[in-house]
């Protein structure tokens, strides 16, 4: 089960085109290490919406970048995959329990990365202007050419955590961050 919530709509009903099938045949994935699957589709789907065919699906009327949350469940483990500031939340037990951080340009890694990169962070904001220090898309934040993927002002390298499969795991909330600015996990 995937989502991706946006602000870029056409990036991310590229992305929701496009995932499932990024994922699933890359040899990690095939070979069952999950976490590294996760990081290379999210790598490779920021990688394939540069090239001209994505360029002309996307359309040219919206180069917003967008969040991207995706849970892979297996039978032992759940998976979560995320890059921007939506959110997972899993209910177990009856408490909530975190799959996911938001990525904001405040944090000291997010902020690290951003400086490193020759960018800044002004009003909680990359360069001024972007809420968030992860996405997919957001191409104006991914030019610095001696760094790679992971390394550009905003990075489309999600965070990946795991958590075990159990009998009380009751359910998940995948959700952008409109939500969260208002609930509380």
């Amino acid at each position: 089960m995937h989502s991706f919530l946006a602000v870029g709509q056409s990036t991310a009903l590229y992305a929701k085109k496009h995932f499932a099938k990024c994922l699933t045949t890359l040899p990690s994935f095939r070979s069952k290490n999950y976490k590294l699957a996760l990081e290379e589709a999210f790598l490779k789907i920021d990688e394939m919406m540069q090239t001209d065919s994505a360029k002309k699906e996307l359309g040219a009327q919206d180069e917003s970048g967008c969040t991207a949350t995706v849970v892979l469940i297996t039978p032992t483990e759940i998976y979560c995959a995320n890059a921007g500031d939506s959110r997972t939340v899993l209910s177990k037990g009856k408490q909530a329990v975190d799959l996911s951080i938001d990525h904001k340009p405040t944090l000291p890694d997010e902020q690290r990365r951003i400086y490193n990169a020759n960018g800044y962070v002004e009003e909680n904001r990359v360069n001024g202007m972007l809420a968030l220090s992860r996405a997919l898309g957001d191409f104006e934040y991914k030019k610095c050419a001696q760094f790679g993927p992971k390394e550009q002002q905003v990075t489309a390298f999600p965070e990946v955590k795991s958590q075990q499969l159990t009998a009380d795991c009751e359910f998940i909330v995948l959700a952008c961050d409109g939500i969260w600015d208002v609930k509380s996990s």
